[in-house]
């Protein structure tokens, strides 16, 4: 494949045949991803220690609960993005120009309207609710700071999130290698203006989180004037909003908003209930020690993220031979990676903690070998879930991912006064285990028959016809 061929792909040119076309921008997608992630890892990498260390136990706590906190308003799209993604894919197999238009136009307006509300709630929340109720009496003393402080860390997430309708879209054409490349650029800025704002100033936490998503910002402005360029039939889609369009996104959006909302308590719930049941220390420790497990599986959403739009589109063309080709392989790899990714941290996870970042965690170790354990059950789920987003069994990932996730505060609220950190680390360890392991196999085999059969059904259909 030249080339020119790829690039006839990219900017979406007759020539290919769909199938042909779509793993070609997979391909495309999957590099560029990795490119992303990598500069992604670095930036965390860099970010954690930098900020850590910059910010002191006390301050840095206080970042991470009020990233957490504010995390929420990623929920307030209800569903409406990954809706979209999944509305555009559609459409634009059907050659439903208007269709496209009309989706996005309501997308921004809906999660524009959406955010503007939510952050006037945040604010409010912020201001009325004392401090000790919403982190944990450790935190009674920086009530005015910590309303100055999410005030500015609002609108940055705010801004963020209206944006995000962007990376939806271009996902929903298969063309994530725009928003992958602006990504990567963006965290190579973002990590050289953090090093310098670390090692230059004393920084506060409303400038430590300019920096690290100021560059997202800015890229998702040029990914969306180019979108608009590359597609300019895009710009009329005010005049083909109706309740249809949004309809269509709700739908399937509900759902994902479902999992959203439950990927934010999977995020940043461990973060909440070790901030109320033990001391800012063990919030820190289990703050960097899962922080740390995240960085090391982020590397698989290389090859995931790209997934579930892909395979979205090839069920709309019933194309199962190519869903079942391409399953496979990404089952070998995730599962690979998975193995790999274990056994580092297993072996020199807490000296890369306590050597390279120069975090003492020498009270935690145990917490680290839960994490190892739990970075294997973690990817094998996490390839289920986005092969069943993209085989339209988005509710029943929502359903699994819910299930998970409220077992996993239980067992946290039962183990955390018992274990601190390690604790906690070993309820989302059970939660991942003990029902999603087994279960998701067995699901995804029933759905993968079906679409199998039913494109087995309609490639014999013509001749019989005939």
């Amino acid at each position: 494949m030249s080339i020119k061929e790829y690039w006839r792909d990219l900017r979406g040119r007759p020539g290919s045949h769909p199938s042909v076309r779509r793993s070609n921008l997979l391909r495309l997608a999957v590099l560029s991803s990795g490119f992303s992630k990598l500069t992604a890892v670095g930036l965390q990498g860099i970010a954690i220690p930098l900020v850590y260390h910059a910010l002191g136990t006390h301050q840095y706590a206080l970042y991470l609960l009020l990233t957490a906190a504010l995390a929420t308003i990623t929920l307030l799209q209800l569903g409406a993005g990954p809706g979209l993604t999944q509305a555009i894919a559609k459409a634009h197999a059907e050659g439903k120009r208007s269709e496209e238009g009309g989706s996005l136009a309501s997308a921004f307006a809906f999660i524009a309207a959406t955010t503007l509300l939510g952050a006037l709630g945040c604010v409010l929340l912020v201001r009325t609710v004392p401090a000790a109720t919403l982190f944990g009496a450790s935190y009674a003393a920086d009530q005015a700071l910590i309303v100055t402080t999410a005030n500015a860390v609002i609108a940055v997430m705010a801004l963020m999130l209206i944006l995000g309708v962007v990376d939806s879209a271009l996902a929903g054409y298969q063309e994530q290698v725009a928003t992958n490349l602006g990504m990567c650029m963006a965290n190579i800025v973002s990590t050289v203006a953090l090093v310098a704002l670390c090692r230059l100033t004393h920084p506060t936490i409303v400038q430590v989180m300019i920096v690290l998503y100021g560059g997202a910002i800015l890229s998702r402005l040029v990914n969306f004037v180019i979108l608009l360029i590359k597609r300019p039939y895009l710009i009329g889609g005010v005049l083909h909003m109706n309740r249809r369009n949004l309809g269509l996104m709700m739908h399937t959006g509900v759902a994902f908003w479902c999992i959203q909302a439950t990927g934010v308590l999977e995020q940043h719930g461990g973060t909440y209930l070790m901030a109320h049941l033990t001391t800012p220390h063990a919030t820190d420790m289990f703050g960097v020690i899962f922080r740390a497990g995240n960085l090391l599986t982020s590397v698989v959403a290389i090859f995931t993220q790209p997934l579930w739009p892909a395979f979205t589109d090839a069920v709309a063309r019933d194309d199962s031979a190519w869903v079942e080709r391409v399953a496979r392989k990404i089952r070998r790899v995730v599962l690979s990676i998975a193995v790999a990714l274990a056994l580092l941290m297993l072996t020199i996870g807490a000296w890369s903690i306590e050597h390279i970042w120069r975090v003492n965690i020498s009270d935690s170790r145990l917490a680290v070998m839960f994490v190892g354990i739990y970075i294997l059950s973690n990817l094998w789920t996490h390839y289920h879930y986005v092969l069943l987003m993209g085989l339209d069994r988005v509710w029943t990932a929502a359903a699994l991912i819910f299930a998970e996730n409220i077992s996993m505060l239980a067992f946290g609220a039962v183990l955390i006064p018992r274990m601190d950190a390690s604790g906690m680390v070993l309820a989302y360890l059970l939660a991942s285990a003990l029902l999603p392991a087994w279960l998701l196999p067995r699901i995804l085999r029933k759905r993968m028959s079906d679409i199998f059969v039913r494109g087995a059904h309609l490639s014999t259909t013509p001749a019989e016809q005939v």
